[in-house]
């Protein structure tokens, strides 16, 4: 995430715990070690880390106190609708105002997974799925396929870090930064959503996981691949042009690029985005070393 390597493990309560991918030792990758006795155990020298990063134990020198040095750092982590999400700031205690769709948490859907990476800065991906304007251009043969390429009005809303779009008897909800879902703007007994949500890797690649929920058709397993794969093929039309686009991410100012009526959400976005590059709290920097 954003430019560093995590490794994840559970203790002996089944709970997921986030540290740097690699002991502070001699480098090596923590992730090809093992777990014993709730603690990630390093694969070259057998140090064991816990929950918060502290080294327990060095057998080298078992009867010596355990140094400062040895110590590693961990990330808030909390695992919901059965998604891990870290915050990948060390200095945080926990994940602080999280929240997430409740569709995600009703028992009434079944939730067909399916993931993409794509070669593109963040904020063009999320971009991409707040563009009502391409879908009859690029979603011709899947869901723009009665799209109108005309928009006069769009109906949308923009309050505080959520982003509300509705167009064709669907809603498009976007809450800032990183998650999205679609689902219909009208009421029937059968119903359907789709949920993503957007992680930066670097500045060159974001990972998309997602889900397709459905509340019918439940009991019938084999039918998530077909839901899960035609979600994979909506994405995979988008996934070349938004790798083309240029500058990668989006220009720091809205005069550094033509808009017009349709473009209304993507401003809400980049509004956001202005903001949350002009505050003034701690940021996570790719290239930064935690100390």
């Amino acid at each position: 995430m954003i430019g560093r390597n995590l490794v994840l493990f559970r203790d002996n309560q089944g709970r997921v715990n986030s540290l740097l991918a690699y002991c502070p030792h001699r480098g090596a990758d923590l992730s090809l070690g093992c777990v014993e006795d709730g603690k990630l155990m390093c694969p070259y020298h057998g140090w064991k880390f816990d929950q918060d990063g502290t080294c327990v134990e060095i057998p080298s020198q078992p009867h010596k106190p355990v140094p400062k040095f040895a110590h590693t750092k961990s990330f808030p982590v909390r695992e919901e609708a059965g998604i891990i999400w870290v915050f990948p700031d060390p200095n945080a205690k926990e994940i602080q105002n999280f929240q997430l769709f409740p569709e995600l948490k009703d028992s009434k859907y079944r939730l067909a997974p399916y993931q993409a990476q794509w070669n593109a800065h963040y904020t063009r991906v999320v971009e991409s799925v707040l563009d009502v304007a391409h879908l009859s251009f690029v979603h011709k043969k899947t869901i723009g396929k009665n799209s109108k390429t005309e928009i006069s009005q769009l109906q949308y809303s923009h309050k505080e870090d959520r982003i509300i779009i509705y167009n064709d008897g669907a809603s498009l909800e976007f809450w800032y930064p990183q998650q999205w879902i679609l689902k219909p703007s009208v009421q029937s007994k059968n119903k359907f959503f789709n949920y993503v949500t957007f992680t930066p890797i670097d500045e060159e690649q974001t990972l998309i996981l997602g889900y397709a929920g459905r509340n019918f058709v439940k009991f019938i397993p084999f039918l998530d691949r077909i839901f899960s794969n035609y979600s994979l093929k909506v994405l995979d039309e988008d996934q070349s042009v938004v790798e083309s686009q240029h500058p990668r991410p989006i220009p720091e100012a809205l005069r550094m690029e033509a808009h017009v009526l349709a473009d209304g959400p993507q401003i809400a976005f980049r509004q956001l985005w202005f903001n949350f590059l002009s505050k003034e709290e701690g940021k996570v920097s790719l290239d930064g070393h935690i100390n």
